[in-house]
């Protein structure tokens, strides 16, 4: 079966997360239990930059989890890393890999579930600092 196709968009300099949900036919999640995932996008550049998110991945640039009985495959993106992303429309490929070899010997089985195209919006002011404001400071009146 082919993957299926899911466009999204991406918000210079904003948090970014999405979440996958692998699902049956009837709707109903498929266990990913000892399972990989990757999501892979090529980016529209003079240079095309080509960026890997793998599943248990968590460090300052991404977080790529998995939560297995629920068939969900999450991505977090930070603010300061999307604050430095310079494509305007990239392409990308998300790819599962089951646990069992596909014959003794064979390697793991690999599906490529989704694909897509990536826009990522750029800030009215072009900036690549990502807002650090501090928002649980009350005002002394407590009535504003």
């Amino acid at each position: 079966m082919p993957a299926a196709t899911y466009n999204f968009t991406i918000e210079k300099g904003t948090a970014f997360v999405i979440s996958f949900e692998y699902q049956n036919n009837n709707n109903s999640p498929i266990n990913l239990t000892n399972w990989a995932a990757r999501l892979r996008w090529r980016e529209d550049q003079e240079e095309p930059v080509i960026r890997t998110f793998l599943t248990e991945t968590r460090n300052s640039s991404y977080e790529f989890t998995m939560q297995p009985l629920l068939g969900r495959i999450l991505l977090k993106i930070p603010a300061n890393e999307t604050a430095q992303y310079n494509f305007s429309q990239a392409v990308y490929d998300l790819e599962l890999q089951e646990p069992n070899d596909l014959y003794d010997g064979g390697g793991k089985k690999v599906f490529r579930i989704l694909e897509g195209n990536i826009s990522l919006i750029s800030r009215n002011i072009d900036d690549t600092d990502a807002f650090s404001g501090v928002f649980d400071k009350q005002d002394s009146c407590r009535n504003c």
